[in-house]
């Protein structure tokens, strides 16, 4: 008797907070449904993609990694007409967050608030942590082999900034009237491949030849290049300037043609250059590998070619930092189609990428690489040379032509005389 009586009270103590809790549920079921069918907003940014905390530099609070398109404190410092170009630069480079290398837009560290601006100036000054310098890295056997194509950085940043030890094989070509004209890509530690039209030309005679490559320059105003970081400022080594030995143009260019086919050369440096974290040759394509060359493939671009950072500062400013940028290859039937429209032809031996609004290769760009990851060997792999575009660039269907280089595998071998 005295355990049923138990029981009874047990059960009627029970019940009403089995349906309190039942209705508490229900409710919270609501309250989530709500919050995914009308995305509450915070501060004009949907709950749901608030999700990555970061650090902005001097800033109280963290942000949130977003698409710089859906930033407004970042556009707004972008556009700033009355602070200093360096400043600004500085800034946006400690603003970009960590992605993968898929990620086709840029994300940054966006304030909370996107009514607050950034509380750019001044920036902390820290203590400098100088990279490293690498030895040479052992030979590996296999397809690939070597040290091309690889980067000792352990991040991948999305910005349109590249990050310091970021495309270590990135080469500036320096005329003997000081200015910066075009890029190159380093192959070895003594050849940099670059575009025919860079080193030979009215525009090249008017520049008295080229002076010097440059080889692990980041931003051509400062020695050391440094980036701030959340605890200190990472240094680089200073740019190395290397003297030039010899020039091979190939035999078929014609600099006079408006088409550029054969768009390709090679430099010989006086002295062969030590691997470091800034300075790594990139890989050239190989018949074993698969072709990366079809339709909704994104390559990447790096260089210090014109650009809408700037604009509001100078106009067509060429960029005195590396910049790089996705852009998709283009099928050659539908480029063919759209530079014959405007009396160019399309050869053989050329491809075509971009096409997006606002991404595009510019001046300055020209005999930089057309990259790609190859995520099995992972290696970055030089597949084009930008040769030629239109004059306003980022138009959006406006395609860029670049010499494709596994055309000229042999010819590279035979000129250079050192297996690649």
């Amino acid at each position: 008797m005295w355990s049923r009586l138990v029981v009874v009270k047990k059960f009627t103590m029970i019940k009403p907070a089995r349906q309190l809790l039942k209705y508490y549920n229900r409710a919270l079921q609501f309250i989530v449904f709500a919050l995914v069918a009308f995305e509450v907003v915070v501060y004009g940014v949907p709950l749901t993609e608030r999700t990555t905390r970061c650090y902005i530099p001097n800033n109280k609070e963290n942000g949130t990694c977003l698409e710089a398109s859906r930033c407004p404190p970042y556009i707004r410092l972008k556009s700033l007409s009355d602070v200093t170009l360096d400043t600004s630069l500085e800034y946006l480079t400690s603003v970009h967050c960590e992605n993968e290398t898929n990620v086709s837009e840029p994300l940054v560290c966006c304030p909370v608030d996107s009514n607050k601006d950034y509380e750019q100036q001044p920036l902390e000054r820290k203590q400098k942590k100088q990279k490293r310098r690498i030895s040479v890295l052992e030979t590996e056997s296999g397809i690939v082999s070597g040290e091309c194509g690889k980067q000792v950085t352990n991040r991948i940043y999305g910005g349109e900034i590249a990050e310091l030890d970021e495309y270590p094989w990135m080469v500036l070509l320096v005329y003997n009237s000081n200015d910066f004209g075009c890029s190159g890509a380093l192959i070895n530690d003594l050849h940099v491949l670059t575009a025919a039209h860079c080193v030979q030309g009215t525009v090249y005679r008017e520049k008295g030849g080229i002076k010097n490559v440059r080889l692990g320059e980041f931003n051509v105003r400062t020695d050391p290049d440094c980036i701030e970081e959340q605890n200190y400022l990472n240094c680089g080594d200073s740019a190395l300037n290397v003297a030039v030995d010899k020039i091979w143009v190939h035999p078929e260019y014609d600099e006079y043609s408006a088409n550029k086919f054969n768009d390709i050369a090679v430099i010989r440096m006086k002295k062969r250059v030590p691997f470091t974290h800034f300075i790594m040759p990139i890989c050239l394509p190989h018949p074993y590998l698969d072709n990366p060359l079809r339709e909704g493939q994104m390559f990447s671009v790096s260089g210090w070619g014109r650009t809408d950072l700037f604009h509001k500062y100078f106009p067509n400013i060429r960029s005195p930092i590396k910049l790089k940028i996705k852009i998709p290859f283009v099928p050659s039937p539908t480029c063919k189609d759209f530079f014959q429209r405007h009396g160019i032809t399309l050869g053989p031996k050329q491809i075509c990428a971009g096409g997006e609004a606002a991404k595009d290769t510019c001046a300055g760009d020209s005999g930089g690489p057309l990259m790609y990851f190859d995520r099995k060997h992972s290696r970055w792999f030089a597949y084009g040379i930008v040769s030629y575009g239109f004059n306003e660039c980022g138009l959006a269907n406006h395609p860029a032509v670049y010499t494709n280089v596994e055309h000229y595998m042999e010819w590279i071998n035979k000129t250079t005389q050192i297996p690649l």
